[in-house]
């Protein structure tokens, strides 16, 4: 239990992470349950219109616990990648889930398979980077702001700023994007950018096999 005080500290918003993290699925699948299940698609939107409303709620807790001389700590540091996350690949997620739903209850197209070589393949790769970039962006520019609400401070070294909770993460979250470049995009570009070929070996029947037949 010290342990977990020392990670997460005596704050309730690690709670408020996992009710964020729950809700935003129950109403991702509750929403489109309702409008393909239901034909309540009114209500559907509504509820998936609460899905950003969650972060937004994530975020002002996090504010008010920082505020209340809160000492920041992996909770706040997790609340504002929860953040980061959600809004970059939250709408991709949706759109997705979505899709695999329309095909499912209501008749629409099979979802696009995810290519696995080839030009499509590598604008995949660049794509899925790019939101990641745009994840980091958003969860680094929310922990500078948590460094600026507890008494802006720059680390001097490489070693000081890893040791320190909220610059080490941001340390971290660039190292994440760094090797998430080089082995996504890059990989594709160079191994991966050209398109598979289609099987053209032509299949030799056996003769002995083919006249042993009755």
């Amino acid at each position: 239990m010290d342990s977990f005080t020392e990670l997460f500290g005596t704050s309730p918003l690690i709670w408020a992470i996992l009710g964020a993290e729950g809700a935003f699925w129950i109403l991702l699948f509750g929403g489109l349950a309702v409008r393909y299940l239901l034909r309540r698609r009114l209500l559907s939107s509504i509820m998936l219109i609460g899905v950003p409303l969650v972060d937004l709620v994530l975020l002002v807790l996090t504010a008010i616990d920082l505020a209340g001389g809160e000492e920041p700590n992996l909770t706040h540091l997790l609340a504002t990648i929860y953040l980061g996350f959600t809004v970059a690949f939250g709408h991709a997620l949706i759109t997705k889930t979505d899709g695999w739903f329309a095909h499912r209850f209501a008749g629409g197209p099979a979802p696009q398979a995810k290519p696995k070589s080839g030009p499509a393949y590598v604008r995949a790769a660049w794509l899925e980077w790019r939101r990641v970039l745009l994840a980091v962006s958003i969860a680094i520019g929310g922990l500078l702001a948590m460094q600026a609400m507890v008494g802006w401070s720059v680390p001097s070294s490489f070693a000081e700023a890893n040791d320190d909770v909220i610059w080490g993460m941001i340390v971290k979250l660039l190292a994440i994007t760094a090797i998430w470049l080089v082995a996504g995009p890059v990989y594709a570009v160079l191994f991966r950018s050209a398109a598979a070929q289609p099987d053209t070996t032509e299949r030799v029947s056996d003769p002995i096999r083919s006249h042993s037949r009755p």
